[in-house]
């Protein structure tokens, strides 16, 4: 039976009080009722949680923010407009301000935006009017706006659920401090390490490391022990040698080259393998290793590399042993996981 247009009118209408009974309300907001402890960071100072109108707050335009640098996020605003949608978890970090007064384009601003870009565009989805903010004052004790704010704005980033800040963030915003004389981080290799593990402590090892090379690149830090990248190994090869990368063919000695990474040697291997069994030539490989430690240094590290392809090559000559007394590997495909509910898999599939 077709639907009416009065009853299409009704349904719509139902559908928008339910909306209008769930929506947030604003004005019961608590700043008393927040959990979440300040952040403590050079050169700022905690004020307080208080409820701020957004009309009073000045956002300043992204492209004079380096710990976004591509701006803001459409994913995460739609994330954010709907969880905010629901109220106000007191046991997150609420957006920050800092006390600024400015006219801008004839309108008056009491506050300025110092974290929370995502959330202001989730506020105004929500056409909500005021928020609970923390109001913090920056550039004291001698540190300047750089140096107090930029800290602050990766360590907001940093623990969950906030978004956090991309390798491209951080090293933007290290290289920006660096270039402005920050007193937190110099051109060095072992305070731009330091000031990454201080203020990105949530980031994965390996993403540390990866932020630690790029700003060491932009900046051209000085390096005691240096570290490559594959597109600087490539580079470097490239501009200083006649081998070859990658696996392409190296027509002087008519073998295959490739760059190794420490950690890497059983993926060359493989790789050295394949290439034999489809051309019948062979490989070589130009190796590298990860920034030394106070339990090995790069000697160490360059013995250890060697000392893992030997042993790989015993492990090879131990299948090859087995399989000429046995015609066969040893391993085997035992079978597969269930996969597919169409059929109800529920048991390994052979």
């Amino acid at each position: 039976m077709p639907i009416r247009p009065h009853c299409i009118f009704k349904i719509h209408c139902n559908i928008a009080e339910r909306k209008e009974l769930t929506m947030f309300d604003t004005q019961t907001l608590d700043p008393k009722l927040v959990t979440f402890k300040a952040l403590v960071c050079e050169g700022s100072k905690f004020e307080g949680y208080i409820t701020i109108p957004l009309e009073e707050i000045y956002v300043p335009p992204m492209a004079d923010n380096p710990v976004r640098k591509k701006g803001k996020d459409p994913v995460n605003i739609n994330d954010l407009t709907q969880s905010l949608s629901h109220g106000i978890d007191y046991s997150l970090m609420p957006p920050v301000v800092r006390r600024c007064s400015r006219i801008v384009n004839g309108k008056h601003y009491k506050y300025e935006l110092i974290a929370g870009n995502h959330r202001m565009e989730a506020f105004a989805n929500n056409k909500y009017k005021e928020w609970i903010f923390g109001v913090y004052e920056f550039s004291l004790n001698g540190y300047s706006y750089q140096d107090s704010v930029l800290p602050f704005q990766l360590m907001e980033n940093d623990p969950p659920p906030s978004l956090p800040s991309s390798e491209s963030d951080i090293s933007n915003t290290i290289v920006r401090m660096i270039a402005h004389g920050s007193k937190l981080v110099t051109n060095d290799e072992d305070s731009i390490r330091a000031f990454v593990n201080k203020y990105c402590k949530n980031k994965a090892a390996s993403t540390k490391g990866a932020v630690v090379l790029k700003v060491i690149r932009a900046c051209g830090t000085y390096q005691d022990v240096v570290t490559y990248t594959a597109k600087d190994a490539f580079a470097w090869i490239a501009e200083n040698t006649d081998y070859t990368v990658a696996g392409k063919l190296d027509r002087k000695r008519n073998k295959f080259g490739w760059t190794v990474l420490e950690g890497y040697q059983q993926e060359y291997v493989m790789n050295a393998i394949r290439k034999f069994s489809d051309t019948g030539k062979e490989s070589y490989f130009v190796c590298h290793t990860k920034a030394p430690t106070d339990k090995m240094d790069l000697n160490d590290k360059r013995t250890n590399i060697v000392d893992s392809f030997e042993q790989i090559e015993i492990d090879l000559l131990k299948v090859m042993d087995f399989y000429s007394k046995n015609k066969r590997f040893p391993w085997n495909t035992e079978g597969f996981l269930p996969q597919d509910h169409k059929v109800n898999e529920n048991t390994i599939i052979v």
